[in-house]
């Protein structure tokens, strides 16, 4: 049973179904959180249903890759490459504390909450309170706790763990919250550029033997594309083939830079892509080639990255900018259509994410749900409801978010968080963080 789930049902304008949308509809779900019922109206309007008359109910959208304690680095390393900017990051990141980390993770779950984001594949520093803070807010999440080789340690104000005890203790969460329907756990190796080959073939066995996911970044850039394979002799795609990683089910981030055969690969081992235009623009990393991979059938989801290279977590406009760049860089308006980039920040993503069950309002699914306002100049006229959720919607828009029968936003308002206090203690925290990484380059301290 989901966390605070209760029987209810929400009565809208248009409800966004994998048939289509239904005008005048209700969706409604049982006390297990679990979509009973998705059709005509059957009845008028009671005490506990969500009145959205005139508005559009979706699917909760799904982030297929974030970073989200980042929250408190935003526009911090800004206009610069992908690898300038990590090492600008990383030494903002040395002085996290274990507290700054959940000041950073309230601040996103706030603003993922706000945007109609109701389950999120998040790659950082992960332990038993974090997991029981995204519990509190309602939301679900692919936890992986980040490695970068066995001995360093990925956070080190924050945690003595180095990598090998972050894999163990990945291993400890996972049987800790086995069958939690918020939270899964996933091996998280940042990239091949700074995991050792050793990392990723310790990590391949540790997923074969637990069924877990490996969530990692790949082939972002052109200078990753080089240096791998001036070291190993292969695209990342290859090497990590050849370690035997594709063995086990993988969310891979980016992929910007993969060729045909990479893309085959990719598509015959299964494996998920996150696809995070917005990200990939903003670093002047590269256009993923979507269209390829949508051809080949490789699975795709769409992420955000951290807000650090983003600025936000606006799932709404990496939908309409993931598919226009792709329109833009093929010169043919048929490239990329809306309504497949909405699909890849629904139930695709969420298969992608490893969480089946929630990205489609029909029966039997999780009731995760946003109610849309539609009252906005940009939403008038509505000639097609697909065409405003692709090109139109926006963040604002957000009224209403239920997750697994939990209402976790109602009329604008979050109820699972204080907001005030989330923004206000996050400002405070990056304020003073931002000035420890400012001396410490002052006296010539690396990470």
């Amino acid at each position: 049973m989901a966390s605070g789930a209760r029987a209810g049902r929400v009565l809208a304008g248009s409800v966004l179904t994998p048939a289509g949308v239904v005008h005048e509809a209700e969706v409604a779900w049982d006390d297990e959180g679990i979509i009973s019922y998705v059709g005509p109206v059957r009845g008028p309007l009671a005490a506990d249903d969500i009145d959205a008359a005139g508005q559009v109910v979706i699917p909760g959208l799904v982030n297929a890759h974030t970073h989200s304690a980042m929250t408190l680095l935003r526009g911090y390393s800004d206009d610069c490459d992908l690898h300038t900017w990590l090492a600008g990051i990383r030494s903002f990141e040395m002085h996290l504390s274990q507290a700054d980390i959940v000041a950073g993770l309230r601040l996103a779950l706030v603003e993922m909450i706000r945007s109609g984001v109701t389950t999120f594949a998040d790659m950082y520093a992960w332990d038993a309170a974090l997991l029981d803070e995204v519990i509190d807010s309602g939301l679900r999440v692919l936890a992986a706790p980040t490695v970068f080789d066995h001995d360093s340690r990925p956070y080190p104000s924050a945690s003595p763990l180095d990598g090998r005890g972050v894999l163990a203790l990945t291993e400890e969460l996972a049987a800790q919250y086995a069958g939690h329907p918020q939270v899964r756990l996933a091996f998280g190796p940042h990239a091949p550029y700074t995991c050792p080959p050793q990392v990723y073939e310790d990590i391949a066995e540790r997923a074969t033997r637990l069924g877990l996911i490996v969530h990692t970044h790949v082939a972002e850039t052109a200078v990753e594309i080089n240096d791998i394979q001036q070291r190993y002799g292969a695209s990342p795609v290859a090497h990590l083939r050849d370690l035997g990683l594709f063995e086990v089910q993988v969310l891979a981030a980016h992929c910007v830079h993969v060729d045909e055969a990479d893309i085959a690969t990719l598509a015959a081992a299964g494996v998920g892509v996150a696809y995070n235009p917005v990200s990939n623009l903003k670093l002047g990393a590269g256009i993923a080639p979507l269209r390829a991979m949508r051809r080949a059938g490789v699975r795709l989801g769409l992420g955000t990255d951290s807000v650090a290279s983003n600025n936000t977590l606006d799932m709404f406009e990496e939908i309409k900018v993931g598919a226009l760049i792709q329109r833009g860089l093929a010169q043919d308006a048929t490239a990329a259509r809306g309504v497949d980039l909405f699909a890849m920040a629904t139930h695709e993503g969420a298969a992608a994410v490893g969480f089946p069950e929630v990205g489609a309002l029909e029966p039997g699914r999780a009731a995760d749900l946003v109610v849309l306002r539609t009252d906005g100049p940009h939403a008038t006229p509505m000639h097609s409801v697909l065409a405003y959720l692709a090109f139109a919607a926006r963040a604002s828009d957000v009224r209403d978010v239920v997750v697994g029968g939990r209402r976790v936003l109602a009329d604008g308002v979050v109820l699972t968080l204080d907001e005030d206090a989330v923004r206000a203690h996050a400002a405070a925290v990056s304020a003073r963080l931002a000035g420890d990484a400012q001396a410490a380059e002052a006296v010539g301290e690396h990470p």
